[in-house]
């Protein structure tokens, strides 16, 4: 039974009456309040640790009373009513603008409320057919992304290097969400060649049947006793779904799946964590990035791309200094070019502060964009990258071309005719 059930078998047990409300002669505004109390569906607390739970990221505290307890609650909540004068209470739950009740409502609005879980992490993006995007769960401590390298090839298997402990990997789930086929996807999933072969199952899922990838990954060494990487795919409001979790049996999956929960926009919002960028918050969060970082004098805020969707603080962090960087660079190209010497140097000068830029050192507990903007930073005066190579094609590694600045000539040259023909 999911903690949420509970939560509604125990509100039932012991609840006030209309009649017995009404015996309280509350002033208005408190007796609205009290309905609203008592009323109101309890939402399970999330936990920090595996150990000690806490409540979820922007979730309100709620303890899980027994039977007997309700009404000793009750008479509790009445007594401050009675006591607390007929002034009006805010409720503790934010109010979110219609913007944000629309970024939620284009997702599933689906929560994972196992006991101790919690949203670490949340992307939307514009895929090919629409609108899809992808969460993360996890229990305890945050879990990093796994920096990973394979060897191998399609048929015998790719081996990976990098991965996280099993204990470590067992504390995620990954969500994602697309449109399409589900048909077609379970088809071209058991066509996929394996080297374990595949051993698929259909689980129920909320009001669905998953099917179920009971296979580590393709990668050959990615799953063993004890600790599997399981796939499950399933249709769900006209998305296509993805649950991907490494688990030390079916039944630890089965339960990762059971844990789902469709919930409504305002209980999805509420459990975002903190670093988790919402649309109607991108400017602002984009002139706090910029705190630090010498931009040059083609650069403007419009310029880093917003795509008007929900997304975690460490993408918009890589556009921001993504888009500051490629522009240094494109003057230090196009400088280098021209013999201006005084714009290279500029541009070297600049980038060479970048080990000390606020947001990459931010950024460089999570992921691995900030070291590649500091090693390309550190080639310019030789103008070589890594292994000796040329600079300018590793720049293009910062998504130069996909922000909209492109700093190969070639691709510089293009754009720039493309412009010149509008």
């Amino acid at each position: 039974m999911k903690a949420r059930e509970i939560d509604q078998q125990l509100r039932d047990a012991d609840r006030f009456s209309a009649r017995e409300m009404e015996r309280l002669e509350l002033g208005p505004a408190s007796a609205a309040l009290a309905e609203a109390i008592l009323a109101e569906p309890a939402t399970p607390a999330a936990a920090d640790s595996a150990s000690t739970p806490q409540p979820a990221a922007g979730r309100p505290r709620r303890g899980l009373l027994g039977a007997a307890g309700l009404a000793a609650a009750a008479l509790v909540v009445a007594a401050i009513l009675l006591l607390g004068g007929g002034g009006a209470s805010k409720s503790p739950s934010r109010a979110y603008g219609a913007e944000l009740v629309r970024f939620a409502e284009s997702t599933p609005l689906l929560l994972l409320e196992g006991p101790g879980w919690r949203v670490q992490n949340v992307i939307q993006y514009m895929g090919r057919e629409g609108l899809e995007g992808s969460m993360e769960f996890v229990t305890g401590k945050p879990v990093a992304y796994e920096s990973t390298r394979s060897t191998g090839s399609e048929e015998t298997g790719w081996r990976v290097s990098g991965l996280l402990p099993a204990a470590v990997r067992q504390r995620k789930v990954d969500l994602r969400w697309f449109r399409g086929s589900l048909a077609e996807w379970i088809s071209a999933a058991r066509k996929a060649p394996h080297p374990h072969g595949q051993r698929w199952v259909e689980v129920p899922v909320l009001d669905a049947t998953a099917h179920v990838d009971t296979r580590a990954e393709f990668y050959v060494n990615q799953g063993g006793p004890g600790n599997r990487q399981m796939t499950a795919l399933w249709s769900e409001g006209g998305y296509v779904l993805e649950m991907k979790a490494a688990v030390p049996s079916l039944g630890g999956f089965e339960e990762r799946l059971d844990w789902l929960t469709k919930v409504d926009s305002q209980t999805w919002l509420e459990a975002m964590p903190a670093k988790v960028v919402k649309a109607a918050e991108h400017d602002a969060a984009v002139r706090e990035m910029l705190k630090g970082i010498p931009v040059p004098p083609t650069f403007k805020p419009s310029r880093v791309p917003d795509e008007g969707l929900t997304t975690d603080r460490y993408q918009v962090a890589a556009a921001v200094t993504g888009t500051v960087s490629c522009l240094w660079f494109r003057q230090w190209d196009r400088a280098r070019r021209s013999g201006d010497r005084a714009a290279e140097t500029e541009a070297e000068q600049a980038m060479a502060t970048s080990r000390r830029w606020p947001i990459l050192r931010e950024m460089s507990k999570d992921g691995a964009y900030p070291p590649t903007v500091w090693e390309l930073a550190a080639g310019m005066p030789s103008g070589k990258g890594r292994r000796g190579w040329r600079l300018l094609p590793q720049v293009e590694a910062l998504g130069c071309a996909h922000l909209g600045i492109p700093v190969l000539p070639w691709k510089q040259k293009r754009q720039d005719e493309r412009e010149a023909g509008r």
